[in-house]
Parts: structure tokens; sequence; C-alpha cells
């Protein structure tokens, strides 16, 4: 008994030193893209959330005022009434752009604004 235990240590040992090497979390640094112009444009874009206060009735004086939001004239909501996501609308084609505010489309780049569409420069 003495002897398999002497041998399972030193079986234990002998693959210890020449196993594999310990587990090590590796980090590889990953370059972030550079922002598209897309995204750079819609996150510069106004929400089109307007805000008013409307005045109920209830027992504590102090919290009658509710502020309502809505979107704005202009703009349509494609989200839900809980959680809005207005979203402007152009009457104008904004292909190979981007609706901005209400009636005004943003090109892309290389393209320019003719005959009320974005058109390849």
């Amino acid at each position: 008994m003495h002897l398999t235990s002497t041998l399972i240590g030193l079986l234990i040992v002998c693959l210890g030193i020449g196993g594999a090497p310990p587990a090590v979390a590796q980090f590889w640094s990953q370059a972030l893209p550079t922002p598209s112009w897309e995204s750079e444009t819609l996150a510069n874009r106004p929400s089109g959330i307007c805000y008013k206060d409307k005045f109920v009735e209830t027992i504590n004086p102090n919290s009658r005022r509710r502020q309502i939001s809505y979107c704005c004239d202009g703009y349509s909501n494609e989200g839900t009434p809980r959680n809005l996501k207005c979203l402007p609308i152009c009457k104008e084609d904004c292909t190979n752009g981007l609706c901005i505010t209400p009636g005004y489309c943003e090109c892309a780049p290389g393209y320019d604004r003719r005959n009320g569409r974005c058109q390849q420069q």
C-alpha cells in the first residue's frame, strides 16, 4: 500500500512538471472600429420628444403636476406609448441618406442632394 501511494504521488509530480502550462487569461487588444457616418449622425440627431405639464386631482397638492412626454410635430412614434421612439418624417426620398429632422434629409458621404434625392457625386 505504501509503495502504491508513493508511485501515485511520484506520477502526479512528474505530470505536473512536464504537463501543460497553467491556465492564464489572455487578453488581445482589439482596435475598435471608427464610428461610421450613420451612427455618428444618428447620435447627434434630436430626440423628437416633447414634454408638457398636466395637472391632475390628487389628495396631496404637491404631487398634482405630471410631465407627459409625446412625439413633437413632424415626428412619428415607432416605439410604444411607454417607450417613445420618435423618428422624424421626411416627405422626400431619403435613400442614400438619413432623415435628420422633419423635412431635412442629410446625404451620406459621396452623395449630394439634387432634384429632391441623394445622388452619387
